[in-house]
């Protein structure tokens, strides 16, 4: 029976957080699936990234956002908390901001990620 190879990743920075996600995931997702959705999702986002500072860190909070849906999408109907999505045109702040307001409030209880449509390079410091 042939070992699975474990999939190279496109920056060796990003060896830290494929660890930590596999450590997170271990008896749920192969390490080789942890590896490759992270340099995925490194990929999607270095082709439009205009500031690439704190790709490897951002790459790797996506990675952990997608294995969290994938994990909610597979889990039995009555063991899923409820999941709310917020999203905004540019996921620079009101979206951002409803999804930390729910997430305090929810304790725990609720999944609340937050995305835009049409993402902004950074946070509106003011609403418009």
């Amino acid at each position: 029976m042939a070992v699975p190879s474990v999939p190279p990743l496109p920056d060796p920075r990003l060896a830290t957080g494929a660890q930590r996600l596999a450590e997170r995931w271990a008896g749920h997702y192969a390490e080789e699936t942890v590896r490759t959705l992270l340099a995925d999702s490194y990929r999607q986002m270095a082709a439009h990234a205009r500031v690439r500072a704190h790709l490897v860190l951002l790459a790797e909070r996506l990675a952990a956002e997608r294995l969290e849906a994938l994990a909610h999408s597979e889990a039995p109907p009555g063991r899923r908390p409820p999941r709310v999505l917020f999203v905004c045109s540019h996921n620079a702040g009101r979206s951002q901001l409803a999804a930390a307001l729910l997430t305090l409030r929810a304790g725990g209880r609720v999944a609340v990620p937050s995305a835009g449509t049409h993402p902004a390079a950074h946070v509106h410091p003011a609403d418009e």
